[in-house]
């Protein structure tokens, strides 16, 4: 991603080797600087700081708490500040990256307006900042409660939809793969089959892979987000991988034991991302008649370290 490190710390969470956009960070930034902007006239510079940041740590505590107690509305979101705060603000993400549009999201963000503009008219008109933001808090409060009913009732029967969906996300940002080439050697006419072997059985295995995790954690929830942000980057290392061990077959005309080596080591690795995804499947069959997921997680823990691992390799 391309985001400065500035805004991967103020807006962004580091999770299985992306940056998922923090909604507590978002709303926490946000009452900031509202409480500063309608305490600066009633409290000198430095007590408006210290209010803000009071306000805005409950904030933060709050939201970090519900993110870790409850999954709500975790969404998959593309690492640009504005697209993510446009998907938070005003869509659902139902099931494996399709966000729909919200109505009770439209709705929260309403009062939350109104507030706002009650705030500033009331700030205006000589009431003080602390009665500004207490009408603004007043509609925060019916905000947060129409929110928590609509997304009840999102969770619990799906319905709170438009009719209009946002066009869905690719499941798969997989790099395209280029036919082989007519020209290859006879020399390595054996590895071309053996690797794509290892691509069907890949594509099968990833396949199963994401209907397991869908079938134990249900879309959407921030398990589901985890666990598939894996796999995705296990279809990213493996089509790189893939790639780069065609590129060695079609074009190489000697047997040599440098590429004799190379494409060994990448169909080592090709089978490797296959083996551990296998391992996670297996893994999520067993854990359907357990409530105990450990076991699964090491897997996952352990797919994380192979990619890194093909990732420093590489690097």
């Amino acid at each position: 991603m391309g985001n400065s490190k500035i805004v991967n710390l103020l807006f962004y969470w580091r999770e299985n080797n992306r940056y998922v956009f923090s909604r507590t960070k978002f709303l926490t930034l946000a009452v900031f600087a509202v409480s500063f902007i309608f305490t600066l006239n009633e409290l000198s510079f430095f007590f408006s700081i210290i209010y803000s940041l009071s306000v805005s740590l409950i904030v933060f505590i709050a939201g970090f708490a519900v993110h870790n107690i409850v999954d709500i509305d975790a969404g998959f979101y593309e690492g640009n500040p504005g697209d993510d705060i446009r998907h938070f603000l005003f869509f659902w993400n139902d099931g494996y990256r399709k966000f729909r549009l919200s109505k009770t999201k439209l709705l929260t963000v309403a009062l939350v307006i109104i507030g706002l503009i009650s705030g500033i008219a009331s700030y205006f008109a000589g009431e003080g900042g602390l009665i500004a933001l207490g009408n603004i808090l007043v509609f925060v409060v019916f905000a947060i409660i129409a929110f928590v009913i609509g997304a009840v009732i999102h969770q619990l029967t799906g319905h709170d939809h438009s009719r209009y969906a946002q066009k869905d996300l690719d499941a798969s940002k997989s790099i395209k793969i280029p036919q082989t080439n007519e020209n290859t050697s006879p020399l390595f006419a054996d590895y071309l089959k053996s690797a794509d072997e290892l691509k069907r059985e890949f594509d099968e295995s990833e396949s199963k892979t994401r209907d397991l995790i869908n079938a134990k954690f249900e879309p959407p929830q921030i398990t589901n987000d985890k666990f598939m942000a894996v796999v995705d980057n296990s279809r990213t290392i493996f089509d790189e991988q893939y790639l780069g061990l065609l590129n060695l077959i079609n074009y190489s005309k000697s047997d040599s034991a440098k590429i004799e080596g190379e494409i060994t080591s990448r169909m080592d690795n090709l089978k490797s991302i296959t083996d551990k995804l296998d391992d996670l499947s297996d893994e999520l069959v067993i854990s359907m008649s357990k409530s105990n997921d450990g076991d699964i997680h090491n897997v996952l823990n352990d797919m994380e370290t192979l990619i890194d691992s093909i990732n420093d390799y590489e690097e």
